[in-house]
């Protein structure tokens, strides 16, 4: 009798799964999706809603548009991929042109219960003192994760994105002595999200992962808001050794949710991906007293506040950042922190025109109660002048 109900309650548990499954349409994702992440912000824990002090506040906060001092062009390629990812990929490439379905259910079952990430970016962003404008033509990421719940298959959650975006930030004298600053960035997205999964046999005969057949595309325009505070010390305040600013944006105010699909990828794709979803994003940055060629900061950020997957935990963000300079065209810096309880650690070196950053972090591809990190190492070359 006891062995009934036991195979009663997996029944029911696996039918509950499946249920939900066709409730959202696909599979069932568990991450925060960042429209643009950058290394730098990596490295530190992608804490930067409260310093947002160059190029990359396009898209963080704004408001730090304002405050830059110089012009800054950086056009560069990255990709952000774990470990196990090229291998699986590899694999799965070697055993489908063999177009066994056998060989193929063997390679996924001998990795099943595993995760996988990888992502690609190729863009450029322009800033100057209160403006900036961006173009990201390829922004790809795909999440995939393997299980037998109804035969050895492949879940993945993807998104193709290609961005344009302008921002503008400026200071209001709204107080005497404290400075305050606003900005906000308009953005265009056209997007291929996929929510799927892959059945052995499938992929056997195709092993493409981003298939046409099962994308949702669709077109959006929206705008994030944020605001800059950093408060004025005097020279014999204890204070003067913090000089702490805070950060606040709203990203994706309007919310609208995709609508008009160009076909792109699909002549007959119908569906539309979900919305970006509003989300806020609070921080603050300290800077602590340069020392010779060093320059020390500390950050804290609790982002994506009201994104439907919206943890404390994975809503924490924490780094600290020591930049050097020795000259103009040759500077860098060393980074770490933590990402959702997932520690970071990155680099940037500078010399003349060619950028090089590396980092490592984590995301939360799980549950609170049942957490699933994903390691991912980061590297992008770049032009940047």
């Amino acid at each position: 009798m006891t062995g009934l109900r036991i195979s009663g309650a997996v029944l029911l548990a696996t039918m509950s799964l499946l249920t939900a499954k066709a409730e959202t349409g696909g599979v069932i994702d568990y991450t925060i999706h960042q429209q643009y992440v950058s290394p730098r912000a990596l490295g530190m824990g992608n804490a930067f809603v409260g310093l947002a002090d160059d190029y990359n506040a396009l898209f963080y906060n704004p408001a730090g548009l304002g405050r830059l001092e110089e012009a800054e062009i950086n056009l560069g390629i990255g990709a952000a991929v774990d470990s196990k990812f090229p291998k699986l990929y590899n694999d799965i490439k070697g055993v489908s042109g063999s177009n066994s379905t056998k060989d193929m259910v063997n390679l996924l079952s001998s990795n099943n219960g595993n995760h996988y990430s990888m992502r690609a970016t190729v863009g450029g962003i322009w800033a100057r003192p209160k403006w900036a404008f961006a173009i990201i033509p390829v922004d790809v990421e795909m999440n995939l994760s393997i299980h037998q719940l109804a035969g050895e298959s492949i879940d993945l959650v993807g998104n193709q994105d290609t961005t344009i975006a302008y921002g503008r930030g400026w200071d209001v004298h709204w107080f005497k002595q404290d400075r305050m600053s606003l900005g906000f960035t308009t953005k265009a997205i056209y997007r291929a999200y996929y929510n799927t999964s892959i059945a052995a046999g499938d992929l056997a005969i195709n092993p493409t992962l981003l298939r046409s057949q099962d994308v949702q595309e669709g077109f959006t325009a929206d705008a994030d808001f944020g605001m800059l505070y950093s408060m004025k010390v005097s020279d014999d305040s204890f204070m003067r050794f913090l000089r702490p600013s805070i950060g606040l944006t709203v990203r994706n105010v309007f919310d609208y949710g995709f609508g008009t699909n160009m076909h792109f990828i699909d002549k007959q794709s119908a569906s539309k991906p979900p919305k970006l979803g509003r989300r806020y994003d609070v921080g603050t940055a300290w800077e602590l007293p340069d020392f010779w060629i060093f320059k020390t900061r500390a950050m804290a950020d609790l982002r994506d506040i009201a994104a439907p997957n919206y943890t404390v935990s994975k809503g924490l963000h924490f780094g600290a950042e020591f930049l050097w300079k020795v000259t103009s065209w040759w500077q860098g810096g060393w980074r770490i922190g933590t990402n959702q309880g997932y520690f970071t650690a990155g680099f940037t070196g500078l010399f003349g025109m060619f950028q090089l950053d590396i980092a490592t972090y984590a995301e939360e591809m799980g549950t609170s109660n049942s957490p699933i990190p994903s390691r991912r190492y980061v590297v992008k070359a770049s032009l940047d002048w």
